[in-house]
């Protein structure tokens, strides 16, 4: 079978030749039209699935006492999948802002990431206090983000967090009850969680990880914290501690959802 292209010049060629009758020439003309609409419906659906199967870019955003630099291996990984992402740097390199002040920056940074890339929707992957962050963020009602994966995210406090003042205001927000724990849900967001069972029952009475916290954590943050909303939806849980949080194994269970096959 001749190329479309090829074909279509065979018949520019004959409707010039003196050979042809005017009938002739209609019934090709007719062909021509339909080969060349079919042809550029063709592109265009396969220009429309392409962009479809396209992944969101990506907004990685840093928790308390961090910055983006915890993000070196999830970068590598996304990177191979051929995922675009973002770092979050915010305000005066501040690692111990409130949510609240985060929250509009993370507005200004989502908007500057849509008008560069032309997407509509980003994904946005956050540690610890970072979550809390985006959470607060989305209770503004935008529309913009696609999937929320918080890792390690103290959604319901950590009792740590009463422990001392250091890196006020941002420790204010990690301690039990605080109001942006109590986020409004964003009806258009999935949200999802990833959480670490450290040194799971290393005392044989039921209680790893971290002493000083009730029940499995991750050092840091009760399991139970991170997975205290009833729409959040668990992509799993790993062995690993909350600075660990970030590894290989934790990049596996969000990768399905940062490429685009979300659950």
């Amino acid at each position: 079978m001749l190329p479309v292209s090829t074909t279509l010049r065979l018949i520019s060629y004959y409707l010039g030749h003196d050979s042809f009758n005017m009938k002739q020439k209609t019934e090709l003309s007719i062909m021509l039209y339909t080969m060349v609409t079919l042809f550029v419906v063709s592109i265009n659906f396969q220009q429309d699935a392409y962009s479809q199967t396209k992944s969101l870019p990506v907004l990685l955003v840093h928790g308390n006492l961090e910055d983006a630099r915890i993000w070196a291996t999830w970068q590598n990984m996304l990177t191979e999948d051929g995922i675009p992402f973002y770092t979050v740097t915010f305000t005066n390199d501040d690692k111990c802002g409130s949510a609240t002040n985060h929250a509009t920056e993370l507005q200004t940074i989502v908007q500057k990431i849509l008008k560069s890339t032309g997407y509509k929707k980003v994904n946005v992957a956050a540690h610890s206090k970072g979550g809390l962050d985006a959470r607060a963020y989305l209770s503004t009602g935008t529309e913009n983000v696609a999937n929320l994966i918080m890792i390690g995210t103290p959604n319901a406090g950590s009792p740590l967090a009463f422990m001392n003042n250091f890196c006020a205001p941002a420790i204010f927000d990690l301690r039990p009850g605080a109001s942006v724990q109590e986020a409004p849900r964003n009806v258009h967001t999935k949200y999802f969680t990833i959480s670490g069972d450290w040194l799971p029952n290393i005392w044989g009475l039921g209680n790893g990880g971290n002493i000083y916290i009730p029940g499995p954590d991750d050092g840091i943050v009760p399991l139970s914290s991170v997975e205290s909303k009833s729409y959040f939806e668990s992509l799993g849980r790993t062995s690993d501690n909350h600075i660990d949080l970030l590894g290989p194994q934790e990049y596996a269970m969000a990768r399905d959802t940062l490429i685009g096959n979300s659950p």
